[in-house]
């Protein structure tokens, strides 16, 4: 990963930062419609990312966020996984510790299924989800289905020593609440 970067749980109170990263997002609404296109759309599309499960970023040093990931839980063991890095941020392995940190976080709450939806020709996408442990699942014309089992195919023990104390295998601070 980029030397600087750091992945923190965010919350809430993260909300500017994710407002600042997504205005500046391009494209938007090219992954399935995602990061929604019209600006009150993509505040409430955030708010509610917010809310609905563990929430990770990477910050570069300046304080910026340069990436997002998340988890909306569908059931007390199941989640939906969604990731975005900034254009100007890929290919420095933020995604790739962004999800590590997402599955730690989703491992510690007991969640033991995981799954992300993607178009099949998002190429960098499907890559990125296979190299982290994802399997396919389902294909459909315009999307596939990548899902994890936590408990047969994810080395929680490689990837985080000590969760409680937000070791997540990568450069982390406190989270931003």
């Amino acid at each position: 990963m980029h030397t600087g970067i750091q992945i923190r749980p965010i919350g809430p109170v993260a909300l500017n930062f994710l407002l600042r990263m997504y205005n500046r997002f391009d494209p938007l609404g090219a992954a399935l419609g995602l990061p929604p296109i019209r600006t009150e759309a993509r505040r409430q599309w955030i708010c509610e990312a917010l809310t609905r499960g563990a929430n990770v970023a990477a910050f570069i040093p300046a304080g910026d966020v340069v990436g997002h990931c998340f988890l909306s839980q569908a059931s007390p063991d199941s989640a939906e996984l969604a990731i975005f890095v900034h254009q100007d941020h890929r290919r420095q392995g933020a995604a790739t510790s962004l999800i590590k940190a997402a599955l730690a976080l989703a491992a510690a709450s007991g969640i033991r299924r995981v799954w992300s939806t993607t178009s099949p020709d998002n190429r960098p996408a499907v890559h990125l989800l296979f190299r982290c442990g994802f399997r396919p699942a389902a294909m459909a014309l315009e999307e596939i289905e990548m899902e994890i089992d936590l408990r047969e195919s994810w080395p929680l023990d490689k990837w985080c020593t000590t969760i409680g104390k937000r070791d997540l295998s990568v450069a982390c601070e406190p989270a931003v609440r």
